[in-house]
Formats: C-alpha cells, structure tokens, sequence
C-alpha cells in the first residue's frame, strides 16, 4: 500500500512537470531586448530541419527559466555569478535548466523505483533507505551539472589565456612591420581558427563597425567572459591609443608576463598531481612488501 500511494504521488508530480513544462510562457522584456544583439544564424536547409527543432529537455528548460524570471530569481546573485561561466563555455540558461531538471527527475524517481523493484525478490529494505537516498541524490543531480558548467568555464578561461598570449604576440609583429594599433588587433584576431580567436575577432568586428575603440571592447569582453588578463590587456591598449605610450615595449612584457603565469599554473598543477600520487605509491609499495614477504613469514609462523 504504501509503494502504490509512493509510485502515485511522484508519477503525479512527474505529470504536472511535464504539463507546465511544455506550457508556453511569455517572454520578457529583458529576454527580447538580449536577443537583438545576438548574431544571425545561417539559414537552415530542409533537411536539417527536424535536427533543430527543440527537444523536450530543452523546452523544459525554457519553461524552467521563464518561471524562475517571473518569480525573480533571474536577479538572485548566485545566477547571476553563473551567467560569465555560461557564456564562456558556450551553454545556455535553457540548457543548464534542461540538465538540472533532468538531473533532478533522476534522483527523485530513480530510489523509488529501484526500491519498487527489489520488492518481488524478497529484499527486506525499509522504506526510509529509498526516502534518505532521493533526499541525497536530488541534490546532487541538481547541483552536479553546475559544477561541471564551473570546471568547463574554468579550463576554457586558462585556455583564453594562453590564446591571449599568442594575440599579444602576433599584434606585436604586426607593429613592427610599421601596421597602427587597430590593424594589428584585427589582423592578428584573424589568423587563428580557435574560438577563442574567434570570439576576439567578432569583437574587435563589431566595434569597427558601430565606431567604438577596440581597447574598450575587448575590456568589455573581459569583464563579461571575467577574464583578467583581456582587461589589462584593455588597459594597456588604451594608454598607448590615448597617451601614445610605448606599445610594443608594453605588449612584449604582456606576453612574457603572461607565459610566465601559465607556466607556474602549470607547475603548481603538476606538483598538486604528484602529491595527491604520494598515497596511491605507497599503498602499492606496502601491498608490494607484504605479497614479498608472507611466504617468509607463513613459514616461520609454521615453526612453532
């Protein structure tokens, strides 16, 4: 009686989340505003067509977002914190929603249902285990992609990193071969195939083209993508574009700067991977002993 009462409520739940998840909800002001500055995507051929259609998860998702923007938890601090990760690991609020719901659904249906079904087998389990283990598990399907949206945006921003480096590079070859400032950027954010690149190239592209200063919008670009260096890379390009500073002298130790820091990352990485293998080698040494060493030790043992 009590399984049946239990399957009920969490396929009733699961129903009514489906149903208001499928709902159309409307859009605001703040969304339509967002998706004018969005760039055209190309036209998509006939054949493609069932391929972009969106999938349920997704417009659960949207549905998801569009509730959470009518009850305001678009302005809560902890999603606006997330919006820079999400922008940089190329992931939608709509997308993240979709896997946090199915995350979710998954810990809250799956303990009841394999509870359900060890029942016929004759498995004695109370039912608090199933009721302790969707408390656990509901959380962490929750918050299980966020931290992989975190780690993702974090080794993307390192990777920036390293693409600013080699920017800063060829900008300063540019220079030398008697090229202005704003054609040393554009130039060299359209050698590289990279997304990174690509994403400096749109942005130097679209402040060419409504007249803003190129220091400026790669500063912006910075404070969205929350990548420091871009912004004192920003900072520097203004102070040679406005005060006629020393460009290529102050780009070089950019660079250098720059590799230097990517270079202690990457040892302090390797140092914390060789610490954390302290453990694992001393327990094979250990196991490596003991399998050496218990003939030698059954046969005294024998002895006595």
């Amino acid at each position: 009686m009590t399984a049946a009462v239990v399957l009920g409520l969490v396929t009733g739940l699961g129903c009514l989340g489906i149903v208001h998840g499928l709902r159309r909800g409307s859009h605001s002001l703040e969304m339509v505003a967002s998706t004018m500055n969005r760039p055209l995507l190309p036209a998509a051929s006939p054949s493609s067509t069932t391929d972009t259609m969106p999938s349920l998860a997704a417009r659960a998702g949207g549905a998801a977002i569009a509730m959470g923007e009518r009850a305001g938890l678009s302005v809560h601090p902890h999603w606006q914190a997330l919006l820079p990760s999400l922008d940089i690991a190329g992931v939608t609020p709509a997308q993240l929603a979709s896997k946090m719901l199915i995350g979710g659904g998954a810990g809250l249906l799956l303990p009841p249902a394999l509870w359900i079904a060890v029942q016929p087998l004759g498995v004695g389990l109370s039912l608090m285990i199933p009721v302790a283990c969707t408390l656990v598990a509901v959380p962490a399907g929750i918050f299980l992609p966020v931290a992989g949206l975190l780690r993702r945006a974090q080794a993307r921003r390192r990777h920036f990193r390293v693409v600013i480096g080699t920017f800063i590079d060829l900008v300063v070859l540019s220079l030398a071969g008697g090229v202005g400032i704003e054609g040393a950027l554009f130039a060299a954010s359209q050698v590289s195939s990279d997304w990174a690149a690509r994403r400096l190239a749109r942005t130097l592209s679209k402040a060419r083209d409504v007249g803003q200063s190129p220091w400026i919008a790669l500063g912006r670009l910075g404070e969205e993508l929350v990548v420091p260096e871009l912004v004192e890379l920003s900072a520097t390009l203004q102070l040679a574009g406005t005060e006629g500073a020393r460009i290529r002298q102050s780009l070089s130790a950019r660079a250098v700067s720059l590799r230097r820091h990517e270079q202690a990352d990457a040892e302090s990485e390797a140092n914390a991977v060789t610490e954390r293998m302290f453990l694992p080698g001393a327990l094979l040494l250990v196991g490596f002993l003991l399998f050496v060493g218990y003939p030698a030790f059954s046969r005294i043992l024998g002895g006595f």
